[in-house]
């Protein structure tokens, strides 16, 4: 990607346009009155085109009806480009009921697809539109990774808020390095305290692209992690301290961490953005989250004590994050069996969610060979997080085409399978599991 481009990606994220009220990002137009989009010249291949729209919180433009459909080819050709990708992907030739929008709103309620399309077999999962000639606005078939072409982001409208900086989906974020404080890291509770004195709470999280546009807030500030507003109520259970719903859960199903506060990892591995428990006293930078527009109140938060003799040392290690645990007895009688929830021959299971070997936790698993075929919608790739894994034959990790890039076997502490695409597919046969005293695996799926 062009340096220019990247730059002017990351300038979107700190700049907001005004329209009565309502707010787009500097260089993203308002379109239909429900639309913040704009088109990049630059031809990239599908994956990197989502990215780039990953980096603001965005996603590849999505159509879900015909008056959006003539908007968006029209909005196109204006700048130049004849065609455009989409923010869709399809898993089946000719099954338009297997093509999903990239916002993780569901499969299609519209298409324009032309005759013959999706035609998945022939050409890939990706979609373009064509916006010239007599097939303008017409979608069609492409392969993803070899293809170049021009794109079109689209981001979320906002409030008009001229005091904020970061303002994303109706939300002002302030990072506590920007906010001109005296002590920029701190505890948990005076975090908090900061936070509701700047009219707002500490951050809440709510969906994967929310997390991607803190991300980008963060990017090349040498921050490693951030306090993020969420605190135990029970041990491993947590509620948003601004009493929004837990309607959307990104913890890392390895974290090994005990505490009753949570930070979000802004390393460089490729799939940062979790979360793992941490101490409620431990120093950390932070960030708060208020309504965008008028200067809000805060809402009424939970009381908060920090407790000086938590019974729970941040550094002490378990197995596995125990929020993605299941104990396997020593002995469960076989009438005790539980039923299976494996998710066996699935035919497509989107991430997140979670599968497992046929009959786990069962003591003697079932001669059963199963495949899974896992995928991730939008700019996100496959995540697989084992955190129990005793088999005897492999478990074998192939990507979307067909190429093995894993192969487990053996009792083996909790690990992850990083996909290089948006679809992965695994295989496994259990049949010598029982007979070997194998009790099988369950793993963790979520996109990255």
């Amino acid at each position: 990607m062009a340096k220019s481009v990247l730059i002017s990606l990351l300038l979107a994220i700190f700049s907001v346009h005004y329209v009565a009220g309502q707010a787009c990002p500097t260089g993203f137009k308002l379109v239909n009155s429900n639309k913040c989009l704009r088109v990049f010249s630059n031809k990239l291949k599908h994956m990197e085109a989502e990215t780039d729209c990953k980096y603001i919180g965005g996603t590849l433009v999505t159509v879900k009806t015909a008056i959006d459909n003539r908007a968006v080819s029209t909005f196109a050709a204006s700048a130049g480009a004849t065609t455009v990708w989409l923010g869709m992907f399809c898993f089946a030739t000719g099954n338009t009921t297997t093509c999903y929008h990239d916002d993780n709103s569901g499969p299609l309620s519209y298409n324009s697809f032309a005759a013959g399309n999706p035609a998945v077999a022939g050409n890939g999962g990706c979609v373009y539109m064509q916006t010239s000639g007599k097939a303008a606005g017409q979608w069609i078939s492409a392969p993803c990774e070899v293809v170049g072409m021009p794109f079109i982001c689209e981001v979320p409208l906002t409030n008009a808020d001229p005091t904020c900086t970061h303002n994303y989906n109706g939300w002002c974020y302030m990072a506590s390095h920007e906010m001109g404080l005296a002590t920029v890291n701190t505890t948990y509770v005076k975090a908090q305290s900061i936070c509701q004195s700047n009219g707002g709470n500490m951050v809440s999280f709510h969906s994967k692209p929310e997390i991607d546009y803190v991300r980008a807030i963060y990017r090349n500030s040498g921050i490693q992690q951030i306090f993020v507003g969420a605190m135990a109520f029970l041990p491993d259970t947590f509620d948003w301290s601004d009493g929004s719903n837990w309607d959307f859960d990104y913890t890392d199903p390895l974290a090994t961490s005990k505490g009753n506060c949570m930070i979000m990892d802004l390393s460089s591995r490729p799939n940062n953005g979790m979360w793992s428990e941490t101490n409620c006293q431990f120093i950390n930078y932070f960030l708060c989250k208020r309504k965008a527009g008028a200067a809000q109140p805060a809402s009424t938060s939970k009381t908060m004590v920090e407790d000086e003799k938590e019974k729970i040392d941040a550094k002490e290690e378990n197995p596995v994050n125990p929020r993605f645990v299941r104990t396997l007895k020593d002995s469960i009688k076989k009438q005790t069996e539980l039923l299976d929830f494996s998710n066996c021959n699935t035919t497509l299971l989107l991430a997140p969610g979670t599968f497992t070997s046929f009959g786990y936790p069962n003591t003697r698993p079932p001669i059963t060979s199963c495949f899974w075929n896992i995928a991730a919608l939008g700019p996100y790739r496959v995540g697989i997080y084992f955190t129990d894994f005793s088999v005897y034959n492999a478990v074998y990790i192939y990507d979307e085409y067909g190429n093995l890039i894993s192969s487990a076997t053996g009792n083996m502490r909790p690990f992850q399978v990083l996909g290089a695409t948006n679809v992965v597919k695994i295989t496994h046969d259990s049949r010598y599991d029982a007979a070997y005293n194998y009790h099988g695996f369950t793993a963790t799926v979520l996109p990255f």
